[in-house]
């Protein structure tokens, strides 16, 4: 009997794994919102770092994160760090590209609660009267990282918090 429930549970947890092996080691999260405003007046809330900090929902996660800025203020080289013993963990984001009025792109790097890479691009298209603002994140999920995925799903939680932050951001630069 003990055995059989043994051989059972080994079943279940290979089968687990093999699932969680299967997944895709690409992920990529994207929202994007339309906003009454020209790209050239949305350009500076999204190329500085420490304004995008106004608007972006992590800092709500933890007002007690600490965070170094270093570097250039805004623009290629920008890097911003935190220090959180909250949701947020720790890590770093370098601007490693940037296109005036037209695109952000960044290199996230975690290293607390686990390492973890990933790139984040915020563009901007000009549409009729405003202009498209689209926020996504792209990068290789560890065998890890897919585990966790079975039981939390990361496109609604992470694609929650941008829209959450592209709202803020909205209302910011509307003034609604």
């Amino acid at each position: 009997m003990m055995i059989g429930l043994l051989i059972f549970l080994a079943l279940v947890i290979s089968g687990i794994l093999a699932y969680v092996a299967k997944q895709p080691s690409e992920m990529q999260i994207t929202r994007e919102i339309f906003i009454k405003a020209s790209p050239q007046a949305l350009f500076p809330h999204i190329k500085n770092s420490k304004k995008s900090n106004e608007w972006m929902p992590w800092m709500e996660s933890d007002p007690n994160v600490k965070m170094i800025y270093s570097g250039p203020e805004e623009g290629l080289g920008a890097i911003s760090s935190w220090d959180s013993i909250g949701k947020m963990g720790t890590g770093k984001a370098v601007v490693i590209e940037s296109l005036a009025n037209k695109l952000v792109r960044t290199q996230l790097t975690y290293t607390r609660p686990m390492e973890m890479s990933q790139v984040a691009e915020i563009s901007l298209t000009p549409s009729n009267d405003g202009t498209v603002v689209r926020w996504s994140v792209k990068g290789k999920n560890s065998f890890v990282g897919r585990l966790f995925c079975l039981f939390m799903n990361m496109e609604k939680m992470v694609g929650g918090q941008f829209e959450k932050g592209l709202m803020k951001l909205k209302s910011k630069v509307e003034g609604s």
